[in-house]
């Protein structure tokens, strides 16, 4: 190892808080579903994040498809998987979702890592690194 990737690798590990460092338990979960009218179903979610951080919510990121209806997939950080699944599986959390206006059934999904960062590989790519 050079000094110069010994000195950057220091760094980097001293510049980590603690908690960036040990997360290795956190959960990705992602929920998809659609709605009647995005801005009544926000203002629904917003009104739940005290409730879900003390469940174990460590952040969360919305994407949408225009519609009728709008789609919305929720992504979010857990704690853990325990935590993630209890609230998912909490009747309170499914009458929430109706009172919201989803009107699908929701798609829930856990992985144990950041799907924003994710890649997409295609046939064509595959090929490609096979030579193909």
């Amino acid at each position: 190892m050079t000094r110069f990737h010994l000195a950057a690798a220091l760094c980097c590990a001293i510049a980590l808080p603690a908690a960036a460092q040990d997360q290795s338990d956190t959960v990705w979960m992602i929920v998809q579903h659609d709605v009647a009218a995005y801005g009544e179903w926000r203002e629904v979610f917003d009104s739940g994040l005290s409730t879900r951080q003390s469940a174990g919510e460590l952040q969360f990121e919305i994407l949408t498809k225009p519609g009728p209806p709008v789609a919305v997939m929720a992504i979010f950080e857990w704690t853990d998987a325990e935590a993630a699944l209890a609230f998912a599986n909490d009747p309170a959390v499914r009458n929430a979702m109706q009172a919201g206006g989803v009107i699908s059934d929701p798609v829930i999904t856990l992985h144990d890592t950041d799907p924003r960062f994710w890649t997409n590989t295609t046939q064509t790519d595959l090929a490609a690194d096979n030579g193909g």
